[in-house]
């Protein structure tokens, strides 16, 4: 026999099959029940700017694709094992940057007795100051009150040390405006490691005015654990709750701080409950928490399970009350508003409605399609349909509710309605009565000015296809931070009855901005916008970018991307593909003739190369004189191996350089000047900049100098390879470490060093039929010195060995024979007269002082190599 309890009925989900039992049919909805698609206003005078400070950041900062570890490594001097251990204990929320924007960031507080409502929100550069404006209505228009009278927002004294994650408003009952000085509630500011409360009070003078004054009262700092949610009780307004990530519950009193201090501190209790460890030990982590209908019981959700905490005992009772499927996790909590029986939890895949009073039994679900919710909240649908003209369903306004769940990251916000039966309409429900779906679920635009037609919908998704990987698109485009809906008496003092309903809804944006919208009840969505159709896409010249500084800057900042694909591919060691591709794109593409550099460039190159074109090590070591790197020492024999043909890629002069962009033409672009008497290798050491100005014009031309490298020498070989069709998937940094290998087995062999770094890899030397190089004498030529790296984690042998020449004592004596330097004269038999003397005396002393206090000089003196 089939089961029609109403348990049975709740197993299906609301829009993902067919005419489910818990759904009201729509012929029902639109009898009974009435508009449930909620649209801005199309009327231009029910869309209001009303405030920008200059101290709430434009943009949210940039979001890495790193993870924390090797985000710190890459950007700081800090070595692995410490990143890690440093990742380890940070909050989660680094991990998953969305969830730095999970939270409402705006909060709405009407002052009692008056037309005016306060509204909280984060300022600062970081986003770690509390500000606050006074929103009042005057001659039918809303207007904000600012510190002094101006358009700044009243702010908290100091700042706190960590980003604002979560403020939230608790009002207090019975409590007046007009007697001058009053407390009208309480703020409850969350960080990642740290809660901090502040006594929000209202100074009214003689004209009427109010000033809001924000006093901390108190504060509490985690030092070992990140604050995962804290909230007020709605049975006590003093108390307050406090879950960290490890699972730790605190309550919090505010009348245990009887004097505020310079640095008030708040005692609370701990929350003696045992999880289950086998319960909470899936992936995932600890969401949030909330009161239940008695200020000791608790409902603390986790990604995997919802349990209810009795604490009134002393040893506290947990209950489960949900679990997840095994494909999905919960990531969003709200209590529901109706006394507190029920609460609302969301997945990746469903949003659920439960009722502690039945464990393990939803009363409905539905399933979403909002990408990565962040946020949800349940409230009376009369906050939603409130001033109509038509009263039919005044009723269903009533007894009705609605779930908002969305995400603020992506700008995504979806509603879900529900309320009884309407065959049998009770004013409230019992635990034997079901909830039923109003409705499927409908999409709530928070942004006013867009338009959501096919086709503007269609070019803004090509628009964030068309922007680079490493941008994301939400830093081009202005999104919800924060909002709150006018309180019905405010707003029908700003509208006139409308419909069937509606209503004002306050928004914080990315861009500072304080925007006031007017919202109406519908039976179908407004697709088109005529403000905002055709400007949908985003804009690829310009972009947000985020700004740290706090100085104002009264001209427009104009950011400008450059194409790093090429970078990309190399990090990647997917250089090749890239130029493979560009390759199959331009097949007739050939190297450039000796011509397009210069007519003096081949000969000029050939000059310089012509001592060095076989392929023996040792002429490569030749050329070294100042204490070398293994690495140095390989691009230079990588160098001097390439054919002309390509080489002629990594010199140029300026006149024969590509064209560079108008955007870029105020940018420097700077090379070394390839000496002129020098027959050293590339890169060429010891060189000075070219003479130029930060940029060219008319009057200040680019000279013809030969400049370079000005492309570094990995992408030459790559390009080498590639037009060759070597194909062989060996990157360009591999050539170049086994270059480095048989380096260092050279450098071994004419230094007499025993010692092999590069052991893990051995490297035959007659492969390239080079005759062997040392001997008694070239033994004495040269210095291997092994740099000291004890600190580091890395073994980098093919930077910190380096290898010098080993100077021969000078006639006059003035160098001894460990000295790497050598003198060279233009003429020969230069006289030395007294002058001459005197300052050679003088570099000689000064290069002795210099030997004394260098540290790793000292140190291969006394290892005695020779």
């Amino acid at each position: 026999m089939m089961n029609n309890s109403e348990e049975w009925k709740s197993l299906w989900s609301i829009s993902s099959v067919h005419s489910p039992p818990l759904l009201l049919s729509p012929a029902t909805t639109t009898e009974k029940i009435g508009p449930l698609i909620f649209n801005p206003s199309s009327k231009p005078e029910t869309h209001h700017h009303l405030f920008t400070s200059p101290s709430v950041p434009h943009i949210p900062p940039p979001v890495s694709n790193l993870t924390l570890s090797r985000f710190l490594h890459t950007s700081s001097s800090v070595l692995p094992s410490t990143t890690t251990s440093i990742a380890s204990h940070l909050s989660s929320s680094y991990s998953n940057p969305e969830q730095l924007f999970a939270y409402n960031s705006l909060q709405l507080l009407q002052c009692p007795g008056t037309d005016s409502t306060l509204a909280f929100f984060p300022i600062g550069s970081n986003l770690d100051q509390v500000g606050c404006v006074i929103l009042s209505v005057e001659n039918s228009q809303l207007k904000v009150i600012g510190d002094d009278g101006v358009f700044e927002p009243f702010t908290t004294k100091n700042t706190l040390n960590h980003r604002i994650l979560k403020i939230s408003v608790n009002p207090l009952a019975d409590c007046d405006c007009n007697l001058g000085d009053s407390t009208i509630g309480y703020l409850l500011v969350s960080t990642t490691y740290s809660v901090h409360y502040y006594n929000i009070r209202i100074k009214t003078d003689d004209s009427g005015e109010i000033t809001p004054i924000l006093t901390l009262i108190a504060d509490k700092l985690f030092k070992s654990c990140a604050v995962v949610h804290a909230c007020w009780s709605p049975h006590l307004p003093e108390e307050s709750l406090v879950l960290l990530d490890n699972g730790g519950l605190f309550l919090f009193d505010l009348d245990s701080c009887c004097v505020p201090s310079i640095s008030p501190r708040l005692i609370g209790n701990k929350v003696k409950v045992l999880w289950d460890e086998s319960t909470i030990s899936e992936k995932g982590g600890w969401l949030s928490c909330d009161f239940s209908w008695h200020p000791r019981i608790l409902i603390v959700a986790h990604s995997s399970v919802v349990f209810l905490v009795d604490s009134r005992s002393e040893k506290c009772t947990v209950i489960p009350l949900l679990k997840h499927a095994t494909n999905d996790k919960f990531v969003t909590f709200s209590i529901a508003a109706h006394d507190r029986f029920y609460f609302t939890l969301a997945s990746n895949q469903t949003v659920f409605l439960c009722d502690i009073r039945k464990p393990m039994i939803p009363l409905l679900h539905w399933a979403h399609y909002v990408h990565n919710p962040s946020y949800i909240t349940v409230s009376s649908m009369s906050k939603l349909r409130s001033q109509c003209e038509d009263t039919t369903y005044s009723w269903a306004s009533e007894s009705g509710y609605f779930i908002l769940l969305g995400s603020f990251w992506n700008s995504e916000f979806s509603l879900f309605c529900y309320g009884s039966d309407v065959s049998s309409p009770v004013s409230s429900l019992g635990c034997g009565k079901s909830f039923y779906a109003w409705g499927l679920p409908s999409d709530l635009s928070l942004v006013t000015n867009e338009c959501r037609c096919g086709s503007c919908i269609v070019k803004e998704e090509f628009s964030k296809d068309m922007l680079p990987k490493w941008i994301n698109w939400q830093q081009k485009k202005e999104f919800i931070l924060g909002f709150g809906i006018l309180d019905s008496e405010i707003s029908s003092q700003l509208f006139e009855p409308d419909g069937f309903g509606g209503f004002t809804l306050i928004t914080f944006t990315s861009s500072g901005n304080l925007e006031s919208h007017r919202y109406c009840a519908t039976w179908d969505y407004s697709k088109a916008s005529e403000n905002g159709h055709g400007n949908q896409a985003l804009d690829l010249e310009e972009s947000f970018l985020y700004e740290t500084g706090e100085e104002n800057y009264k001209f427009k900042k104009i950011f400008v991307y450059l194409k790093l694909d090429w970078l990309d591919g190399y990090l990647k060691s997917d250089l090749a593909r890239i130029l493979s591709k560009e390759l199959v794109k331009n097949p007739d593409r050939e190297c450039p003739k000796k011509g397009s550099f210069g007519q003096d460039f081949h000969e000029i190159i050939c000059q310089k190369l012509k001592t060095f074109r076989s392929l023996n090590i040792h002429d490569v070591f030749s050329d070294v004189s100042l204490p070398t790197s293994i690495h140095e020492i390989a691009l230079r024999r990588v160098w001097a191996n390439l054919p002309k043909k390509y080489l002629q890629f990594g010199f140029s002069t300026y006149s024969n350089l590509p064209d560079v962009p108008m955007k870029l033409k105020n940018l420097p672009l700077e090379f070394l000047e390839v000496p002129c008497q020098q027959s050293h290798l590339p890169p060429f050491f010891f060189r000075s900049p070219s003479f130029r100005s930060c940029k060219w014009s008319d009057k200040k031309k680019p000279g013809n100098s030969l400049v370079g490298p000005v492309i570094p020498v990995p992408f030459l070989v790559t390009f080498h390879k590639t037009h060759m069709l070597k194909a062989d998937n060996v990157s360009a940094d591999f050539e170049i470490d086994q270059e480095c290998d048989k380096v260092m087995r050279v450098a071994n062999e004419v230094t007499g060093s025993k010692s092999d770094p590069f052991n893990d890899i051995a490297v035959s030397l007659a492969d390239d039929n080079e005759d062997m190089f040392y001997g008694s004498q070239n033994q004495q030529k040269f210095g291997l010195y092994k740099l000291s790296m004890e600190d580091s984690v890395f073994k980098d042998e093919k930077h910190t060995n380096l290898v010098f020449r080993i100077g021969q004592k000078d006639v006059k004596e003035i160098f001894d024979s460990q000295c790497p330097l050598k003198f060279k004269f233009d003429e020969e038999g230069t006289s030395f007269g007294p002058k001459e003397t005197m300052s050679y005396k003088l570099l000689k002393r000064q290069y002795s002082n210099f030997k004394e206090g260098f540290s790793s000089y000292q140190d291969y003196i006394k290892s005695n190599i020779h």
